[in-house]
């Protein structure tokens, strides 16, 4: 498992921050941590419309949520990502407790993740929230704005093949505030879109394998989880027939840490339930 440093904000040139009136200034990067979803997750181990492809159902040591992949040949790879949810307010049932929401490319099928979303992290026993991006395994978690529990937060996740690059882009339409940032995939690998996924993760500890406890986050609602390929299919999860969902439930051998409802029938709304620090 790489070893992952958490960069200081004055270092992300690449960032555009929006602030509206009254709204909180960019927070101070916390710790970092090691074992995002394709380092950690247990991969490959089910009412929508009929133009839905075939539902798996898999488990993940840190991951809850959903994932689509391509069933066409050769496979289509995704472009676009969309999610939006309430953050919601968080319990620590241990002082370091954590859990992260959010939409993004890539993790479930290979080694790379580009995602951004919103984070509720227990420092000392107390819940801090916060707006963030990542593009695993190049760098930790970057947290970016401090947000409210009950915030509005949306999160997109875009890829243009003319120029390479990522555009991964996160609002709290409650405060007015959001933050766009522009990436290229890191030299020496290979971001390759194979994957479109709408999670809630717990992270791991820096440097380790081992999982910081789950932040009690009671029954989250993920929304308008829409996704686009480049073959020209976009919508919900459910809106292509060469779209493979797979529904994924957060447990190990002997522990379920939070279980994935089933989509609404437009395939766009669902809820992670927590079960388990």
């Amino acid at each position: 498992m790489r070893l992952r440093r958490l960069l200081p904000l004055t270092a992300l040139a690449a960032v555009a921050v929006v602030v509206g009136a009254g709204a909180a200034a960019p927070a101070s990067a916390l710790t970092g941590y090691a074992g995002s979803p394709a380092a950690t997750a247990a991969r490959h181990t089910g009412h929508a419309p009929s133009v839905a492809g075939p539902l798996v159902n898999a488990t993940s040591r840190n991951w809850a949520g959903y994932a689509i992949t391509s069933l066409s040949a050769p496979a289509a790879t995704f472009t676009h990502v969309h999610a939006s949810w309430t953050q919601q307010p968080v319990t620590c049932p241990a002082a370091d407790a954590w859990a992260v929401f959010w939409a993004g490319f890539d993790g479930w099928t290979n080694g790379t993740v580009e995602q951004g979303g919103s984070s509720a992290r227990c420092v000392d026993g107390t819940p801090v929230y916060q707006l963030w991006w990542e593009m695993f395994p190049t760098n930790a978690i970057q947290p970016v704005l401090t947000i409210n529990p009950g915030d509005s937060v949306s999160a997109d996740v875009g890829y243009s093949a003319a120029t390479g690059q990522f555009t991964i882009t996160v609002a709290d339409a409650t405060q007015h505030t959001s933050f766009t940032t522009t990436q290229t995939c890191a030299a020496g690998l290979v971001c390759s879109r194979t994957s479109a996924e709408w999670i809630v993760e717990v992270p791991s500890r820096f440097g380790t394998s081992d999982f910081f406890p789950l932040a009690n986050y009671g029954r989250a609602l993920m929304g308008n989880t829409v996704a686009t390929d480049d073959a020209g299919h976009s919508g919900s999860m459910t809106a292509s027939s060469t779209w493979q969902r797979t529904k994924i439930q957060e447990q190990d051998a002997t522990t379920t840490y939070a279980t994935t409802g089933d989509a609404s029938r437009n395939g766009q709304n669902f809820a992670v339930t927590w079960a388990h620090q």
